[in-house]
């Protein structure tokens, strides 16, 4: 078993800064976890925590079952890939890849076999005579990666190892990464700030700010029914639109209205029912650019809960439409099919899909549900 299992683990500095607090994480044997979140929120700190490279100020920490607080990194029988890839200039490929093995005085035979499996894995067997500055940003990854897989280790552990790659790599070692952990099945754990690599990576994704976790959830669940406003603005991309609005229960019906006497939406009491505490109340409602649909472009037959805006930008990109608008009080953005054009000026009649509704207290900023 390599279940990784952190119980109210804080780590207080001097000084009383903290960088993180009271985290309590569960990562079962094979699955792969990525803790997500803005710079300084704390990810990488609780990474270097699980790593042993920090020490832990306050909570116990398990690896396998075994209490490892007091255990230094070399025992801990994890592997560790960095930003900056840590290669020795001096070493070939081969030799960076077994180092670790050599220094553990390992016989020479496995050292070979593990290094050959590991580049055949990684498919960088031709390289493995060349030394890193022979190698692209893709392929020195790649033997980062391969000096991991050779101790075999209980646990991987990824510290936004994809942040010096340009974008067309990224996506191709997101997709190596994902392969990697189908062949090894071997507890991952993940961290990044890019919130793209968090949803096509992690069977679990922890969100994390100033310190402390928000939600701990698989990707749709994190996409679909965010816990806070922090959470629903952070994952997704172009991120959730958020319009302050007031409620208003008419009895049959509840009225949302925008702040600056801007549109008003009619929605089903029954359904959203959990909004009847909030008459005469303001909260956020919010509302991805994908759920928000253009009446004409749609042709739709209805001039019910017509929201009105008026183009302020675009960004075609190809097969969708970025569309940036503003209603009277609030900026929106929407997504549309690429071939819906729009210019500076244009006024839109826009639908919100009403399943597809969120809201949040304004004082927390927590789900209202």
């Amino acid at each position: 078993m390599a279940d990784v299992v952190l119980k109210n683990v804080s780590k207080i500095y001097k000084g009383g800064v903290i960088g993180c607090k009271n985290i309590n994480l569960s990562v079962s044997d094979r699955e792969f976890c990525v803790i997500v979140g803005p710079s300084g929120c704390g990810k990488s700190t609780t990474l270097r925590l699980i790593a042993g490279l920090e020490e832990i100020t306050e909570g116990e920490l398990y690896i396998g079952g075994d209490l490892v607080n007091e255990i230094p990194p070399k025992d801990r029988d994890i592997a560790m890939v960095f930003q900056d890839y840590a290669l020795y200039p001096h070493m070939t490929v081969e030799e960076n890849m077994s180092f670790g093995l050599r220094l553990r005085k390992y016989p020479k035979d496995e050292i070979k076999r593990r290094v050959i499996e590991a580049a055949r894995i990684l498919e960088i067997e031709h390289l493995l005579s060349r030394r890193p500055k022979q190698l692209s940003g893709g392929q020195r990854q790649r033997v980062a990666l391969g000096r991991a897989i050779v101790r075999k280790p209980k646990v991987f552990l990824f510290d936004e190892p994809l942040s010096n790659l340009d974008a067309k790599l990224r996506v191709q070692m997101r997709i190596e990464i994902k392969k990697l952990h189908s062949k090894l099945r071997t507890t991952m754990i993940y961290v990044t700030h890019d919130q793209v690599e968090a949803m096509t990576l992690g069977d679990k994704i922890v969100v994390m700010k100033d310190g402390l976790i928000q939600q701990i959830d698989d990707p749709l669940s994190i996409y679909e029914k965010p816990k806070t406003q922090f959470v629903a603005g952070f994952i997704g991309s172009p991120p959730m639109n958020f319009i302050r609005v007031k409620v208003e229960d008419k009895d049959d019906y509840i009225l949302i209205k925008e702040i600056g006497d801007g549109f008003k939406i009619v929605i089903d009491r029954n359904t959203f029912s959990y909004l009847i505490p909030y008459s005469g109340k303001e909260i956020t409602l919010g509302i991805r650019p994908e759920d928000i649909v253009d009446r004409i472009f749609s042709k739709i037959d209805t001039k019910e809960n017509v929201v009105e805006a008026e183009v302020v930008a675009e960004e075609p990109m190809g097969s969708e439409n970025i569309i940036h608008a503003k209603t009277k009080s609030s900026n929106l953005v929407i997504r549309t099919d690429g071939t819906n054009r729009v210019k500076m000026g244009d006024r839109l009649e826009l639908l919100f899909k009403l399943d597809k509704l969120h809201f949040f207290d304004v004082d927390d900023g927590k789900r209202i549900e």
